[in-house]
Formats: C-alpha cells, sequence, structure tokens
C-alpha cells in the first residue's frame, strides 16, 4: 500500500461538463482487466453522486508527477480517496451515470459487508451492504517483526494512521499486551484522505520478548478495535496491529 500524489481532472467537472439530468444517483466507472480469469464480469463500480462530487474524486493520468504506471491503471484511473480501493477503477474505459447503484458482480457479489454484527462463520445476510469508507486504522512500519536489540537500547517505534471519513486525532502504543496505552507523537497533518506517521519511543525495562501494540483514534471519537467484526469476505480488517521484537543481553 502507499500514500502518493495523484494528478488529474475533478470527476465533478467531468460530469458536470457532460450534463447531469434529473434523477442522477450513481457514477459507475468500468476498467479494461477483464476480472481474475477472461470469463469474469466486466470490473464495473459505482459511486454515490455525493462521493463523485467531491472535489478529491479524480480521473488521474498521473502518480507521484510521473505518467500513471500501467499497473497502477495507465493511462486513466479512478481515485476515490478513503474508501474501498476497488472503486478507484485503474484503466478506465467508461464512466456511466446511473439513476441507482449498478447491479453487478462487484457490486452486488463481491465486496460488500454485513450492515450489523454477524456471528462468525455465517453467510453473508441479504441486507448486506456495499464497502465505502475505510475504518479507523493504524500499522507499525518499524521495528520490523522479530527485530533484536540490545539490552538498554532505545526502541523507536514509527507508524501509518488513516481513516476514510474525517481525521486521525491520537495513536496510542502499548508494551504490555493492552494493559495501558501510551500517546505517539503524530507528524504533521497532511492532504485530507492522507495518512498521519507516527512515533514513540520505547525503552525496555527487561531482557526478552516484547510485543508492541498500535491503536488510532479519529476524531469522531471512532478506536480501532482489538479484533474488528468478523464479516464473510475479510473487507476493512482494522484490528490491533502488533509486532515482537527480542531485547538480548
Amino acid at each position: 500500500m502507499g500514500c502518493p500524489k495523484w494528478t488529474g481532472v475533478r470527476l465533478r467537472d467531468v460530469l458536470s461538463a457532460a450534463g447531469l439530468r434529473d434523477g442522477a444517483a450513481h457514477v459507475a466507472g468500468q476498467g479494461a482487466d477483464p476480472g481474475p480469469i477472461a470469463t469474469a464480469a466486466p470490473v464495473i463500480r459505482s459511486v454515490p453522486m455525493e462521493k463523485a462530487m467531491d472535489p478529491y474524486t479524480l480521473i488521474a493520468w498521473a502518480m507521484n508527477d510521473a505518467p500513471l504506471p500501467k499497473v497502477h491503471g495507465y493511462p486513466l484511473r479512478l481515485v476515490v480517496p478513503g474508501w474501498v480501493g476497488s472503486a478507484s477503477t485503474k484503466w478506465l474505459q467508461t464512466i456511466t451515470v446511473l439513476d441507482a447503484p449498478f447491479k453487478g458482480t462487484y457490486m452486488d457479489s463481491s465486496y460488500r459487508i454485513p450492515r450489523w454484527p454477524i456471528e462468525p462463520g455465517q453467510k453473508m445476510p441479504p441486507d448486506a451492504m456495499s464497502t465505502e469508507a475505510w475504518p479507523v486504522k493504524s500499522i507499525v512500519t518499524s521495528p520490523a517483526p522479530n527485530s533484536r536489540f540490545k539490552g538498554g537500547s532505545r526502541i523507536t517505534v514509527n507508524g501509518k494512521a488513516w481513516v476514510g471519513q474525517g481525521e486521525i486525532d491520537r495513536v496510542e502504543i502499548s508494551t504490555d499486551e493492552g494493559r495501558s496505552w501510551q500517546r505517539a507523537r503524530l507528524g504533521p497533518a497532511g492532504d485530507p484522505f492522507a495518512w498521519r506517521g507516527f512515533t514513540y519511543e520505547f525503552e525496555p525495562e527487561r531482557f526478552g520478548f516484547h510485543t508492541i501494540l498500535a491503536r488510532a483514534w479519529d476524531d469522531r471519537n471512532n478506536v480501532q478495535p482489538a479484533l474488528p467484526y468478523w464479516n464473510p469476505l475479510g473487507y476493512f480488517w482494522n484490528g490491533w496491529h502488533r509486532v515482537g521484537v527480542l531485547v538480548e543481553a
């Protein structure tokens, strides 16, 4: 995953130039990729008009000030920031305005989550909804899992935190399996939808194996859970990230 810089045109400007009729409710992008196998349904996803008209939703042709790499959707792709990646259609071929959500595999069968928590092992309930904005999430990017340190060393913990809607309010670190938490230092806020870096200095008081846990809070008081609610397709997993390290004599 990454947090790149995108260059393109606002989708809302293209839609406005084309002209929107009364009743326009969803905007669907179709990609050139046929799916995992040649006989699979075309990759088509739609987003509500409100998200399509967001000023940060783009038809992008550049990434990090260079033409889109082929793997990232050259020559054009949608960028729907903060939402599930499948909404940001790569290798964009067509844009269609609809009066209702698109009906198709990638809206009705895939990329769906239960509306309410369900019992682990249950099938997808009929009232499940299409995936949209990412829940609050953080990860530890360093140290690497199973890193080794000498006793007396200070361990610098770095990571990233993000949320699909809103802003990151704080990130907390635990080194005692969640019994206590300490605030990490947040890096400067960037553009909306960009991740926030965080740093925490850990000074182990004993030798042996240590586990570093991270959890984030957003500005709506949503917190990253120890374990997320189970869902049949496994989307939006945002449980605490844990990294184990060894402190040696």
